[in-house]
């Protein structure tokens, strides 16, 4: 297996292993036997860390999504939105919902969480940086947020908040990634997580969460936020019932 290994490093590579004598280099100094090892090794490393990777195993849902509550604290469900099928099947999504629920208040809350028995480089997640609304929508700012989890334990939690704009009309976002027990608000984090999960767990299920409450006009920004994050700090503690912990 190493010898076929050894046909994909770069030249570069294999002449280093091959070069002992230490006059036979043209201008450049001799390169001791002991380093091109050390670089064998580590792309001999990188070849089995990659191969283990990519032996994740498919991790069932708990509970379908579709039973999330259609009354949730002070939130009511008004509306359930469904994707096309061709949609779904080029996400690769296993299961999701996207529910609009009404606070006591009389706004709404957009929620959409779906889950991915596997994550790979055929089916994964979306980050809402690259997926806004178009039609002139743009993100004003992006920051975390930290929010204690409704009756849940430990301690806050960071998820990531994103303010879109749309001339005069805003809409605060607030997601995160709830895998294998987790909340994580970086895209970087999550696929370290990933990775180390798919090493040691052999696991790579996951699933994206997202909340939008709009302000049009601008109208009370900073109320839109706090309501946000309400809603998440309800829906991450009701979303363990359905999820796959650690």
């Amino acid at each position: 297996m190493l010898e076929n290994f050894c046909e994909f490093l770069p030249a570069e590579v294999t002449a280093l292993a091959e070069t002992t004598d230490p006059h036979a280099s043209a201008g450049f100094p001799p390169i001791p036997l002991s380093r091109a090892i050390v670089v064998l090794v580590c792309f001999v490393v990188l070849f089995f860390f990659l191969q283990g990777v990519n032996r994740s195993s498919p991790t069932p849902i708990v509970r379908s999504l579709g039973g999330f509550p259609s009354e949730f604290g002070p939130y009511r469900l008004k509306a359930v939105q469904h994707s096309s099928a061709a949609v779904v099947d080029m996400l690769g999504v296993t299961d999701y919902v996207s529910y609009r629920y009404r606070a006591e208040d009389g706004r709404f809350v957009s929620f959409y969480a779906a889950y991915y028995d596997e994550v790979n480089e055929k089916k994964g997640y979306h980050s809402p940086k690259h997926c806004l609304p178009g039609s002139g929508w743009g993100i004003a700012e992006v920051r975390p947020k930290l929010i204690q989890p409704l009756g849940g334990q430990g301690g806050p939690v960071e998820v990531a908040e994103m303010l879109i704009r749309n001339r005069n009309d805003y809409q605060v976002v607030n997601y995160w990634y709830q895998n294998r027990g987790r909340i994580i608000s970086s895209e970087y984090w999550e696929r370290v997580y990933r990775v180390l999960d798919s090493l040691l767990l052999r696991r790579s299920d996951g699933s994206f969460i997202r909340i939008i409450v709009e302000a049009p006009e601008g109208q009370d920004i900073e109320s839109a936020k706090r309501l946000a994050g309400d809603f998440a700090a309800r829906a991450m503690v009701e979303l363990e019932r359905f999820l796959p912990g650690r």
